[in-house]
């Protein structure tokens, strides 16, 4: 009975953080079509749905937020706002939202922020201790051989050795490698063409996305660690809340 309860309970946990991303990413589609309809005129559309497609969001959710902000659908008038908020010990925290009712979102944001005892800060106060920086994740390399004059695909682990010397030649800022997976930073300016020449060099692209890196980490007690990952697991819970960012160093 209890493994069967567990069972259960960690589906149910799976499918809620399933529904949550997926309708996020409804969101961040039809915030990029307002700016242009054709994804191959819109980048940031052409992103969006190239996002939903690692994620393996189901094609019918897809195709809603497609008429939806085409006008065949009625749909949400979204807006992404950032929330900037203080702790103590110089902890700060950018959170992004995606919604249509800022009133709302305020709202419960301030709700779970005021259970531990945070400050809102002022606009610009937090974020200018970030810098906005677009990440691509990658996690294995297809390789193409010619055996019996049939070209063969296979997929192959990164190469931590053969993945610098490759990155290297990129656009990219930087990079961090870890248990067989990329990270590769780079400007916002540089962000396509890096993305492009990664493709072309055979790697497969998980993710990827915008963050807001920390430009100085802090150190806390692991009771005020404790405090924080209940906080960011609220809200992350809600739906309105898409990331969460902070300064902490892990």
């Amino acid at each position: 009975m209890w493994r069967r309860h567990s069972i259960a309970a960690r589906k149910a946990s799976w499918d809620a953080a399933k529904s949550k991303r997926y309708s996020i990413l409804s969101k961040v589609i039809q915030i990029a079509a307002k700016k242009w309809a054709d994804p191959k005129m819109n980048p940031s559309l052409d992103l969006a749905l190239q996002k939903a497609r690692y994620w393996w969001v189901p094609r019918d959710i897809i195709d809603r937020a497609i008429l939806k902000w085409s006008w065949q659908l009625e749909g949400e008038d979204l807006q992404e706002i950032l929330y900037e908020w203080y702790w103590s010990w110089w902890v700060a925290l950018i959170i992004k939202t995606l919604t249509s009712n800022t009133n709302r979102t305020a709202q419960n944001i301030k709700l779970i922020m005021n259970k531990y005892w945070w400050s809102l800060g002022q606009p610009g106060s937090v974020s200018r201790q970030f810098t906005e920086t677009w990440i691509i994740v990658t996690n294995w390399k297809k390789k193409t051989e010619n055996i019996n004059w049939k070209e063969i695909g296979s997929i192959i682990p990164l190469n931590n050795e053969d993945f610098e010397n490759e990155v290297l030649e990129t656009a990219a800022n930087d990079f961090s490698l870890e248990q067989w997976i990329a990270v590769i930073y780079t400007a916002k300016q540089d962000f396509a063409e890096t993305k492009k020449q990664i493709e072309n060099l055979g790697y497969n692209i998980q993710e990827a996305d915008i963050q807001y890196i920390p430009n100085n980490e802090v150190s806390i007690a692991d009771i005020e660690k404790e405090w924080l990952t209940n906080l960011v697991n609220a809200l992350e819970d809600d739906e309105d809340i898409d990331q969460v960012y902070y300064n902490l160093k892990e």
